[in-house]
């Protein structure tokens, strides 16, 4: 029998190296998961930034307030998408990789820290494609933000959001034994984003037990950052519906005298930015940009955290 100094056969950097060239051949060769996410990235991307494109570059054309609410929602849409494809799709090619592992580990061939590493550095390239692909198309259909460091803020928390899906993905289907039950664990973590990210029910909406769901959902951190980082300061002027809480809000009912709409050339015209706060409640805001991405680095180290010490603690082989 062959024996070792250490517990494998090569050192562990030696194992780093080699696992990620496995698992780098094993994205390419999955066109099924790589292919599909960009795919889906950039169609997805141009659809919904194309609601707003014949207003995009039209300083003439104002937006309504329909309008802006239609933008928020196209971005909590776009989270949302991009986020349960990458989630999704995670799943089925982690198990393959788990097995194999578990394989690996068997025969004295790997360890789980090396499979840990490699899972994150193959994984990073393709996020950081497929959010580069639908921010450039989105962003250059809508129109509506403000120049490159707004994109690039874009691209932060949409690039945040998209990894911590993903890794939530690797690290679920590692945590239990089969796909079915993972994917369980996987709609409910979507639905909780849905349901607490800040759209479906506003921040201000929230009492009780319910604030705790406000502040632990990761789908609110990455919203509230990529909202607040393109309109807090946007001064692109909006038109409010006559009598609606947004109209109040502004204070136009004090031009009315009897609550009636007024005519258009004195319509009631408000800011990106009073629009975001009004709707938001106030709640969400700029001075939490250092909050929003260190609590999305921190979901995606505890979803790191859990694959590795899942990969370390289970053999959910059935060889």
């Amino acid at each position: 029998r062959i024996q070792y100094d250490s517990g494998f056969a090569t050192p562990f950097k030696e194992q780093v190296q080699l696992m990620n060239r496995r698992i780098v051949a094993i994205y390419k060769r999955s066109p099924a998961y790589n292919l599909t996410r960009v795919m889906i990235a950039i169609l997805y991307s141009f659809i919904i930034g194309s609601v707003f494109i014949t207003k995009a570059y039209k300083e003439d054309k104002p937006y309504l307030e329909n309008d802006a609410e239609g933008v928020l929602s196209t971005i909590f849409l776009s989270l949302i998408i991009v986020g349960v494809t990458s989630i999704t799709m995670a799943v089925p090619v982690m198990k393959k990789i788990r097995d194999v592992f578990y394989k690996h580990r068997a025969s004295g061939m790997l360890e789980h820290n090396s499979v840990a590493w490699a899972l994150a550095l193959g994984e990073t390239p393709y996020i950081c494609l497929v959010s580069v692909l639908f921010a450039a198309i989105y962003y250059g259909t809508v129109g509506l933000f403000q120049g490159a460091t707004s994109f690039g803020l874009f691209w932060v928390f949409f690039t945040l959001n998209i990894a911590t899906y993903s890794y939530f993905g690797q690290a679920f289907i590692c945590l239990v034994r089969d796909i079915p039950t993972s994917m369980a664990i996987v709609g409910a973590l979507i639905g909780y984003n849905v349901f607490f990210s800040g759209l479906i029910v506003k921040p201000q909406y929230f009492g009780s037990v319910f604030q705790l769901g406000l502040w632990t959902a990761p789908g609110r951190f990455a919203y509230e950052g990529l909202v607040m980082s393109q309109f807090a300061g946007n001064d692109r002027e909006i038109i409010a519906t006559a009598n609606s809480p947004f109209y109040f809000y502004l204070g136009c009912q004090a031009y009315t005298g009897n609550g009636t709409a007024l005519p258009e050339s004195g319509s009631c015209q408000g800011t990106f930015d009073d629009y975001v706060t009004f709707f938001f409640g106030g709640l969400f805001t700029k001075e939490n940009f250092w909050l929003d991405v260190g609590v999305l680095l921190g979901y995606m180290t505890l979803a790191r955290a859990l694959t590795w010490f899942s990969l370390k603690k289970f053999n959910y082989t059935n060889t």
